[in-house]
């Protein structure tokens, strides 16, 4: 993966610039995953309603990513160009499909929830008490 990737939804839309950018979101995840394992990464609830808003708004366009990928694989099917190393690519699209399937309501439950974290976590913040 390249040191810094450009993020534009104009594009320029490849296959390399597609896989370019979900390895950032990957790297993203991993990167957050540390600022967060000790004290000094959050230390103000509104850091923690702010991650929460934005990862929320991320999970939620993870259901039409999911979909628009399923369409990319039954159109490779529909072309005739879809291949298997196993066998009949169908039965494994078939598996694909109905996973994806499966991965979109999860996607759009994480969301709801998160949604509902991040309104909950709206009014917390930090009080004067027990510093001395």
């Amino acid at each position: 993966m390249a040191d810094t990737v450009w993020l534009s939804s104009d594009g320029p839309h490849g296959d390399d610039y597609t896989s370019e950018v979900a390895a950032a979101v990957s790297e993203a995840v991993r990167v957050l995953n540390h600022a967060t394992l000790s004290h000094v990464g959050v230390t103000y609830p509104s850091t923690v309603y702010d991650v929460l808003g934005r990862i929320g708004i991320s999970t939620a366009g993870l259901d039409q990513l999911l979909r628009q990928l399923g369409e990319a694989l039954r159109r490779m099917q529909e072309s005739g160009q879809l291949g298997d190393d196993h066998g009949d690519p169908g039965e494994r699209l078939d598996k694909a499909l109905s996973e994806l399937t499966a991965a979109r309501k999860s996607a759009r439950d994480l969301a709801l929830r998160l949604d509902r974290a991040f309104n909950t976590t709206a009014g917390l913040h930090l009080t004067d008490r027990g510093r001395h």
